[in-house]
This record gives C-alpha cells, structure tokens and sequence, in this order.
C-alpha cells in the first residue's frame, strides 16, 4: 500500500494569513529544525521550514543531495528532510519549493541550509496542524509536533514622541 502525499504544488499568490510564527522543532550541536510560518489560505495551509546543518550532518547532506551522475557509484542514494503533515490524517509532505541549499567551507567548518515550502490543501477551519519531519541519514532524528493555528498579530511600531 502507497503512502499518502501531499501533492508539490505552489499555494494561490495572494489573500492568505499568518496563523503561526517561528517555532524550534528539534535541536542537536550541529543541526537545527525550524517551522518559520505557517500561512492560511481559503482553500490550505502553506508552511516553511528551515533546516540548518553544520560539521558532519552538513557533509552528510552535501552528500545525500548531490546530483547523481555515476551509475556504477555503489552510494548513489539520495535523501531529503522527510515530512508528514496534516490537520486530520498525516501524509507525505513534497515541497512545491525548496530555497537553494547552500552549502560552502569557510574556515574549514562545512555548513547547509535549506528552506523548503510545503502546501497542504486542506478545508478550512483548520485549528492545529501536525508535523512529522526528520532526515535520518544525516542525524537529524524525527520530531513530532502539533501547532494550534490563530492569526498572528503583526509587530507593533513603537511610538515616536
């Protein structure tokens, strides 16, 4: 039996809310899972995720994200952060973007980072949303969380006298 997914498409251009803000996921020494925002739309939700990797898990995702061009390479694998989500039944999240992931060795320490944007159509109201991510082959082990939904406020200005 297949996995449900969710499918890899954009949500609509405009007309959506911030429902949540920034949230730590997970954290170890050297990689760090972030919900940045959750968005709602008429018709889903949208979600941004941001993984940071350095020293070892970083070198690991290099590894695992790189194009694989030598069929005879007995570690051709690829992975990738591994999503599930939903309001009611959990199912495979397929970013609709993934912001470059950069990776690069200044002063010798290896570092990643990605930005992946994930749609869930799903009919409003939606109350909590459940996240399931984790990416084992680099270190990164799975974490569970459920976030309630509400409109967030926009950051007051502070008042000039």
């Amino acid at each position: 039996m297949r996995s449900p997914r969710r499918p890899a498409t954009a949500p609509p251009p405009c007309g959506g809310d911030r429902v949540h803000g920034r949230r730590l996921l997970t954290a170890d020494t050297h990689l760090t899972l972030q919900l940045v925002h959750i968005t709602a739309y008429p018709c889903g939700l949208a979600l941004q995720l941001a993984l940071s990797a350095t020293d070892r898990p970083a070198r690991r995702a290099v590894h695992e994200t790189r194009p694989l061009t030598d069929p005879a390479d007995p570690s051709a694998r690829w992975s990738y952060l591994d999503v599930w989500a939903g309001t009611d039944d959990l199912s495979v999240a397929d970013p609709y973007f993934s912001r470059p992931d950069l990776h690069a060795a200044t002063s010798g320490i290896c570092t990643y980072r990605s930005e992946p944007l994930y749609w869930l159509p799903v009919p409003p109201p939606a109350r909590t949303v459940t996240l399931t991510a984790g990416w084992p082959q680099i270190g990164l082990p799975v974490s569970v969380t459920t976030a309630s939904l509400a409109p967030v406020a926009p950051r007051s200005t502070p008042r000039r006298t």
